[in-house]
């Protein structure tokens, strides 16, 4: 495997010149080498079946192909391009000019329009422009072919043979040149989707917590709506307020209220577990919606948490902190829009911080 990744990275290899791109030339380097051994097989085709002429014009396109392979590591990618693509016009015309048009060389011109599209950076109109001259130049030598003879008259066998090389190597370079274009657009094209759901996923989640923020909290509840006329639906919300949570701040600091914060939500979250979710809600406040369970379960279960807060020990490097909780519990009752529900949790919240604290208020 070695040795594989080795050549792959020698054809991967960047240009030196930051003002050609590396698509270009990887597209031409492969050509070229696709090109090659096309020629060898001609070559040795043309030589075994008794058409020298021809085999010794398929020679010298094999040294032209491989300089040009060698000139894309030069910084001569434009020079590159446009040799290949005269190469190519000219061994076409050569070759059915000599065998004729039934060998199947007039498909070459196909690949190479792709070619000229995919590595030319020029704009619409020269590239419309070339691939009407590549049209042209195809009807030009279907009908001079047929105005004029070919050198040989190719023999069933070696027509059959040439058509098969001919036709899969047209095949194999159109697909090479398309799949290398679109590799890196899909590439590149899988990272912005990967990005954006990364973008998505930090407007949706607080930088503190990495529980959902307030704007994902009621996405989810809009969606949890929509499920609402489903039967035994259930959504309970409440509101928790940690105890005198500015105390930590002006004691120990706000490194410290970051690090409570981080703690709470640890145990949050892994309360609640497939109940619902819970969300930061802003500050030292976080949201909790039920989906499992009527109002009054959701009292209890809030009742436990509250007694699981107070019994926590929370640390910030050498110090041991104890807190409490109090929450605010209203129940959807499918007539109230959401926000008085949420507001109706919050006004009991406020009951709960003057009636003493650490209580649930339903």
């Amino acid at each position: 495997m070695v040795p594989v990744q080795k050549f792959k990275n020698f054809i991967l290899k960047d240009v030196a010149d930051e003002n050609e791109t590396k698509k270009a030339s990887v597209i031409m380097r492969c050509s070229s080498l696709l090109l090659s051994v096309f020629f060898t097989l001609q070559t040795i085709v043309l030589f075994v079946t008794g058409y020298p002429l021809a085999a010794v014009i398929g020679l010298l396109c094999l040294f032209a192909y491989l300089a040009a392979f060698s000139m894309t590591y030069q910084g001569y990618t434009i020079l590159t391009q446009h040799f290949i693509e005269l190469l190519t016009l000219g061994w076409v015309a050569a070759f059915i000019g000599i065998m004729g048009w039934d060998c199947s060389y007039q498909h070459m011109i196909f690949s190479l329009m792709l070619f000229s599209l995919l590595t030319s950076y020029r704009n619409f109109i020269y590239k419309a422009v070339f691939s009407a001259f590549l049209c042209l130049f195809r009807l030009a030598l279907y009908f001079y072919i047929h105005l004029h003879p070919p050198v040989y008259t190719v023999g069933r066998s070696a027509m059959y043979l040439l058509n098969i090389i001919n036709t899969f190597s047209t095949f194999l370079l159109f697909f090479v040149i398309a799949y290398l274009f679109s590799r890196d657009s899909m590439e590149m094209e899988e990272k912005l989707v990967k990005y954006n759901k990364k973008i998505e996923k930090l407007a949706k989640t607080d930088t503190l917590t990495k529980l959902p923020n307030r704007r994902d909290a009621m996405e989810r509840i809009e969606k949890l709506l929509k499920k609402s006329k489903e039967v035994d639906f259930y959504m309970d919300i409440a509101i928790g307020d940690i105890d005198f949570f500015k105390k930590v701040n002006d004691t120990y600091g706000h490194e410290a209220g970051d690090a409570v914060l981080l703690q709470m939500a640890e145990i949050l979250e892994k309360d609640m577990g497939d109940d619902g979710f819970v969300a930061r809600w802003g500050g030292e406040e976080f949201l909790f919606v039920y989906t499992t369970m009527n109002g009054d379960d959701a009292a209890m279960h809030l009742n436990n948490l509250k007694t699981k807060i107070s019994q926590t020990a929370f640390k910030y490097n050498d110090t041991t902190m104890k807190l409490t909780m109090t929450f605010g519990l209203e129940e959807y009752d499918f007539h109230n829009s959401i926000d008085d529900v949420i507001n109706s949790a919050d006004e009991k919240l406020y009951l709960g911080k003057t009636g003493g604290r650490n209580q649930v208020v339903f």
